[in-house]
């Protein structure tokens, strides 16, 4: 997150000094959030993977949160 942050205000002070730089920033941007989400998604794999071969059961989250491992 705090990449992004960074990227938004590196992306604001380029609008004024090189414009084409800031609209560079806005994709690199949306690329960083589609490659957050892809990874999130593979740990989230490995770790039921992980979680089956070891015997523990990963309850569903709640409320949008992710839960604990429970054994």
């Amino acid at each position: 997150m705090a990449l992004l942050i960074l990227q938004g205000v590196l992306a604001f002070l380029m609008m004024f000094a090189f414009p084409p730089g800031s609209l560079a920033m806005v994709f690199i941007g949306l690329i960083t959030l589609v490659l957050s989400g892809v990874v999130k998604t593979i740990l989230e794999l490995l770790e039921r993977t992980v979680a089956r071969l070891v015997g523990i059961t990963i309850e569903p989250a709640e409320n949008g949160q992710d839960s604990p491992l429970q054994s």
